[in-house]
């Protein structure tokens, strides 16, 4: 993303109207989507001047790529957070999945907006998930050095497949009406149970 595109505030009162303008449009996006929703409802939204709106933000696409790239930086501050203390690999995916299925459910606005990236910009979508592979596999790498993970499964794959469980499990948690921690770590130790067993059964003197 062009950094350019959008300036960030320098003063306590910029700051506030800076993130009113965040929020409103990250419940206008959610609800309306990128494309049915205007700079002047953001505006209305926000309860600022046009003119406000232009001293952070060059156009709704600025705005959009800022929302879509803090969310990014959220979640794995959320994850390296959760995981800095775990030693192993199965600690580390355990927690870091409870990390991100707990800002899915408290931020539940987060999806519609990430995952409409790819109608709006297939470039930006593309550079969202693939910077999460990139650091994924240089975190595996060295899982599978200590003997961790199995060597002989691609890594850039492994990432996919381990963001997609993260994904639809965090689905599974959004349509649940209440969510008590007890009950999304029994979710998270299910999906672990998949990861560390697998979901195929070998018959006996079956290869």
């Amino acid at each position: 993303m062009n950094e350019l595109n959008y300036r960030l505030p320098k003063r306590r009162d910029g700051q506030k109207t800076f993130d009113q303008i965040i929020e409103s449009a990250k419940k206008l996006f959610s609800k309306k989507g990128y494309l049915a929703t205007s700079i002047n409802e953001i505006i209305d939204k926000s309860g600022i001047a046009t003119g406000t709106f232009y001293l952070y933000f060059d156009d709704k696409f600025a705005l959009y790529s800022y929302i879509l790239t803090k969310y990014r930086k959220s979640i794995r501050h959320n994850i390296s957070d959760a995981i800095k203390d775990a030693t192993t690999r199965y600690e580390k995916e355990r927690l870091g999945l409870k990390a991100f299925l707990k800002f899915a459910w408290d931020d539940p606005l987060a999806y519609r907006i990430i995952w409409e990236s790819m109608f709006v910009d297939h470039s930006l979508f593309k550079e969202y998930y693939e910077t999460f592979s990139s650091n994924y596999v240089k975190n595996l790498k060295i899982s599978v050095e200590k003997g961790e993970v199995r060597d002989d499964v691609d890594l850039e794959t492994m990432s996919y497949v381990l963001m997609g469980i993260s994904n639809f499990v965090g689905i599974q948690v959004m349509f649940r009406d209440t969510l008590t921690e007890a009950k999304l770590d029994f979710i998270v130790d299910q999906a672990m149970k998949i990861l560390k067993d697998g979901m195929f059964i070998t018959k006996k003197g079956v290869a």
